[in-house]
């Protein structure tokens, strides 16, 4: 049974945590009042999270659970917590694998440990929000270097 194995591997340590961004944003930057604002168009896909994977179970299923070919077995953010990614026919299966990880001390401390302070930000949401400013920055200078070369000719 698959559920067994999982629990086996997470008494025995068998698994890793591994964190995991994805930002699908969309930036527009202007000055207003000589200050530069961005609006953010959110597309749903940005999030931070960590991931908890049994990379020896990946794409494994039985009659009652089925884990993905990734071997994500949960995943935890700072707003839904932990959300099992397995698909489990069986409720009570699948909160006792649930209440297993967030009871045992030692898998829930990994676990969560890099999300778990308030200003913990999606680190490549910022890189592509001032990678947009950096782009309209090389924009004006092309349009004035454009601007300078035409008035020389």
């Amino acid at each position: 049974m698959l559920a067994k194995k999982i629990l086996k591997n997470l008494e025995n340590g068998n698994y890793r945590i591994a964190y995991c961004e994805k930002c699908d944003c969309e930036f527009y930057w202007y000055v207003e009042d000589g200050e530069y604002l961005c609006d953010t168009v959110y597309n749903g896909g940005c999030y931070h999270e960590n991931l908890l994977i049994m990379d020896d179970l990946a794409g494994e299923y039985d009659e009652i659970v089925g884990i993905g070919y990734k071997g994500v077995i949960a995943s935890f953010d700072s707003f839904y917590g932990v959300s099992l990614q397995i698909l489990c026919s069986e409720p009570d299966i699948a909160k006792k694998i649930q209440s297993y990880i967030i009871n045992d001390a030692e898998i829930f401390r990994d676990f969560i440990a890099s999300l778990n302070y308030p200003d913990k930000r999606n680190e490549l949401h910022e890189k592509r929000k001032y990678k947009a400013l950096g782009k309209i920055f090389c924009w004006k200078e092309i349009k004035w270097i454009e601007k300078e070369f035409y008035q020389l000719c």
